[in-house]
């Protein structure tokens, strides 16, 4: 009996998270994916109602992004193409930190590459971002 409830268990638990990235290098990928396609329902999933902050390498202090902002730029018509490459991700207790490159640009700008460092969360909800830095873009190769 004690099996067959944990097995339910379990089965309910994977249910719950049906559709959701594996872990936050997943979401990661997943998040530029679905800000490409301009998919604000998909986008909504990871950020938190607060929003996150975000430190550009050319940027003079952190600014927060809420859904608003996606909200914006969606409606904007402004091209998003952006996808992560050479994906990273150290755990911290229920926080894990993905580092990567950032591929790919917003609106008209050429291509480039951005280091990053982000800060994901894992809640009852799923994974939220909570930090991103971004480093000084350089033009891809």
């Amino acid at each position: 009996m004690r099996r067959a409830a944990l097995l339910l268990a379990t089965v309910f638990a994977a249910l719950a998270h049906a559709g959701e990235p594996a872990g936050a290098r997943a979401a990661t990928a997943d998040l530029y994916a679905r800000m490409s396609a301009g998919d604000l329902p998909g986008v909504a999933r990871y950020v938190p109602a607060a929003g996150f902050t975000e430190l550009d390498g050319d940027a003079g202090a952190p600014h927060r992004i809420d859904l608003a902002a996606f909200e914006g730029l969606f409606r904007s018509g402004a091209q998003v193409a952006l996808r992560a490459s050479d994906l990273h991700e150290q755990p911290l207790g229920d926080v894990v930190v993905v580092t990567g490159v950032r591929v790919g640009a917003i609106g008209p700008a050429a291509e480039a590459t951005t280091p990053f460092t982000m800060v994901w969360q894992r809640d009852g909800q799923g994974w939220k971002l909570r930090h991103v830095h971004l480093s000084s873009s350089s033009p891809a190769h």
